[in-house]
Order: structure tokens, then C-alpha cells, then sequence
């Protein structure tokens, strides 16, 4: 069945985070976040000074600029719906900000 929701748990920088998604967008959510993961580790051991918020702020406008740089580049890659990639990035960003505070 399509559009049914269901909770999801990612690991991101070693914290769980609870996620609800359309049963379809299961295995894209898992990837972005481990994609995520991945960027934010990279950007803590490179500055392991900055705090997780600034890890997860610059991460986030590190994988913006990925997308908007492969969007420019590629004009099939700018017909799709890079717009959507996006929005779940800024969606799993957001909620793991929330989950901060």
C-alpha cells in the first residue's frame, strides 16, 4: 500500500531520531541519512571545535551546494525533481534540530 505512513529510526552523528515517511520513501530516507551521517562526520573530524549545530548547518549547506552545482551542470539532472531531494534534506535537518532542543 502507497502513502501509508510508518516510524523510522536513523542514526545521525550517534543519535537515534524518530521519522515518520510514506512506506515508499523508507529506503530514500535511510539513504539520505546515511549520506547525511557520512557529511557530518567528515565535517566533525575535520572540526572537532564546532558544535553539532554548526556541524549540521554547514552540512546542510554542503549538500545544497552539491545539488545546486549538479542541477547547473546537468540539464537532465535540473528536469527532475531536484526540488524534492532538497525538501527532504531541510525535512531531516529540521528534525534533527528539533530533537536537539
Amino acid at each position: 500500500m502507497t502513502g501509508l505512513q510508518k516510524t523510522i529510526r536513523v542514526s545521525l552523528l550517534g543519535r537515534e531520531y524518530t521519522l515518520r515517511v510514506k512506506e515508499e520513501n523508507e529506503g530514500l530516507t535511510r539513504e539520505l541519512a546515511q549520506y547525511v551521517d557520512g557529511k557530518l562526520r567528515a565535517f566533525r573530524e575535520a572540526h572537532p571545535e564546532q558544535s553539532e549545530t554548526t556541524a549540521a548547518i554547514i552540512t546542510a549547506l554542503a549538500v545544497a551546494e552539491e545539488l545546486f552545482l549538479q542541477r547547473a551542470s546537468s540539464p537532465a539532472i535540473a528536469e527532475r525533481n531536484v526540488d524534492a531531494e532538497i525538501d527532504e534534506l531541510e525535512r531531516i535537518l529540521a528534525d534533527a534540530l528539533t530533537a536537539r532542543s
